[in-house]
């Protein structure tokens, strides 16, 4: 995006969370890649909050300040608990430890 004079600072990113409709799948217990609505799996909202943070973490330039969630055709409740296990209170910091 730097190379196409994008103003890092001003943009927010809106990306779909991951979910296991299709999604590649991070954890370190799980499969590679989830195949889709035929999985049998039921993946916890924290676990796909976890998933959802650790691809931002590594994919997310640092200098965007936000990020705003679509839906990605999720029901509303499953919207509703996927983003809620994305609140700041349940996430690691992003600052690094002070010790």
């Amino acid at each position: 995006m730097l190379d196409h004079g994008v103003y890092m600072e001003g943009t927010t990113l809106k990306p779909n969370m991951v979910t296991p409709e299709g999604s590649t799948r991070l954890m370190a217990d799980a499969p590679q890649v989830n195949p889709g609505k035929s999985c049998q799996r039921k993946y916890t909202a924290e676990e796909l909050g976890e998933a959802t943070i650790t691809v931002l973490r590594r994919c997310m330039p640092c200098a965007m300040p936000g990020v705003n969630f679509l839906s990605g055709g999720q029901s509303l409740e499953d919207a509703a608990a996927r983003s809620e296990s994305l609140a700041p209170s349940s996430l690691p910091s992003f600052a690094p430890d002070a010790g």
